[in-house]
């Protein structure tokens, strides 16, 4: 049996540390630039309204700096691929924990790439007309499979000019933004507000956390640092440094970006193009810069479905490692990539085909709701486990020296983001089909619990048998 060749074994060391210090900073920072600020900014617009979109924002950058710092310190003390799953095997009591966001994880980066496909087919269509989206978003997959199964260096290469493009287009926009506003001032000498015909608030002010659920969705992905640590040349060195600028950077980034296109874009506004910010450029009649638009929207849900392929596998491998998956997904080939779960993973998403039975923008719409909720339980764990190692470190259970990076404000950090991340949760249950979602979530929990003492159970007979 080949995993029992010690050349093969599956151990930690087999994930090679062929990430550099740039892939990281271009990871972490456009892990969370995707297709959830640039299509799903529609959203939050038209139900909450500018104002209550930007303090939507706020509220879940903060809560995303909040997490990012809890996360640098656990990923500086113990550099793993399995991130928050392997640290919540380790710090909290039960396995349990830890089989259940990591599966749920799992799943929701595997949809989100199935997603993601679905948005980058929907615009390579516009190009391809003759071409259905659906062989284009199995295209688009098969191309992705094959960087992932190179090398993690192959990935971390793409993802660092990805992301690159992403930043540019973003401040590109802002600057256009601007101009436009102080070309509306010079015309009128009236500057626009946040304010609209029904107020500040058009659907009141709590509306603004029944929508959370997309925000925080444009937020998730920046967690990817941790599992990034795991297989970096010198995380313990540059973490500290990315995770303070970079989340900062991204706050920046999405509020003056949505700022800008609040006070730019009318309340109420109704368009055909596939984003908000395409509409800004052909407002502003830079007719190819809207094209150029497109190209990087497409960018966007090609790194983001590039993203999910390496969260899942490595997601996938670290379950395997402890043992809360069946032990074929540990495997690595001779460059350290996990090939068995990137192809499984790959299977999976080919959901995206649905896009042939179901119209593409309600299925895009179908799968980011169905996987917000997870990245907010993803916080929650994060900063548990945070939580659990300082105290740790306070009560000697830990030497000090552990602690490479200090998050600052313990406990209240973690208390606050673990609090803040069940009222979104919670928020979300009372909106427009909330019913469906915490029933969806019900059952999918119980599934997983369900299938977690199955597979307990399986595994000590398979180890009797071995015995």
């Amino acid at each position: 049996m080949a995993t029992s060749e010690p050349q093969e074994s599956p151990y930690p060391s087999t994930l090679k540390k062929n990430l550099k210090n740039r892939h990281l900073l271009m990871i972490s920072l456009g892990g969370s630039i995707g297709t959830g600020l640039f299509i799903g900014i529609a959203a939050p617009l038209s139900t909450v309204g500018p104002l209550g979109t930007i303090i939507a924002y706020l509220l879940a950058g903060s809560i995303m700096l909040s997490t990012m710092l809890c996360l640098g310190e656990l990923s500086c003390a113990f550099p793993h691929a399995g991130s928050f799953q392997h640290y919540a095997l380790m710090f909290i009591p039960h396995p349990i924990w830890s089989y259940t966001i990591g599966w749920l994880y799992w799943l929701s980066w595997v949809l989100s790439m199935a997603a993601d496909l679905t948005a980058a087919s929907m615009i390579a269509h516009q190009v391809f007309s003759s071409i259905p989206i659906y062989i284009l978003s199995l295209i688009i997959l098969t191309v992705i499979t094959c960087v992932h199964l190179t090398s993690v260096r192959a990935f971390g290469e793409s993802e660092y000019w990805f992301s690159t493009i992403k930043v540019l287009a973003i401040i590109t926009f802002i600057v256009v933004g601007i101009y436009l506003l102080y070309q509306q001032y010079n015309q009128t000498h009236v500057l626009p507000t946040f304010k609209t015909e029904q107020g500040w608030f058009p659907n009141g002010f709590l509306s603004i956390f029944v929508c959370m659920t997309i925000v925080t969705y444009s937020f998730q992905g920046v967690e990817l640092i941790g599992s990034a640590a795991g297989e970096a040349q010198s995380p313990q060195t540059v973490l500290p440094k990315i995770i303070t600028g970079v989340a900062f950077r991204i706050i920046l980034f999405y509020v003056l970006a949505i700022a800008v296109l609040a006070l730019v874009y009318p309340y109420g506004t109704t368009h055909d193009e596939i984003s908000p910010f395409v509409w800004v450029f052909n407002k502003a009649g830079i007719t190819f810069a809207s094209y150029a638009m497109l190209f990087v929207i497409f960018c966007a849900a090609i790194s983001a479905a590039n993203s999910a392929v390496y969260a899942s596998s490595r997601m996938l491998w670290s379950m395997a490692q402890d043992n809360l998956a069946p032990k074929y997904f540990s495997e690595v080939n001779k460059r350290g990539v996990p090939t068995k779960g990137i192809l499984f993973i790959a299977i999976i998403a080919l959901v995206s085909l649905f896009s042939k039975y179901i119209a593409a923008e309600k299925l895009y719409l179908y799968l980011v709701a169905s996987t917000g909720q997870v990245g907010c339980f993803a916080w929650i764990i994060i900063a548990w486990c945070q939580y659990q190692f300082r105290k740790g470190v306070n009560e000697g259970k830990y030497s000090k020296d552990m602690i490479k990076f200090k998050s600052p404000l313990f406990p209240w950090l973690a208390i606050i983001s673990i609090t803040v991340n069940i009222v979104i949760i919670v928020g979300v249950w009372f909106g427009e089909s909330g019913h469906f979602i915490l029933l969806s979530e019900v059952i999918l929990i119980f599934v997983i619990l369900s299938s977690y003492y199955f597979f307990k159970k399986r595994k000590v007979k398979l180890d009797n048998q071995i015995d």
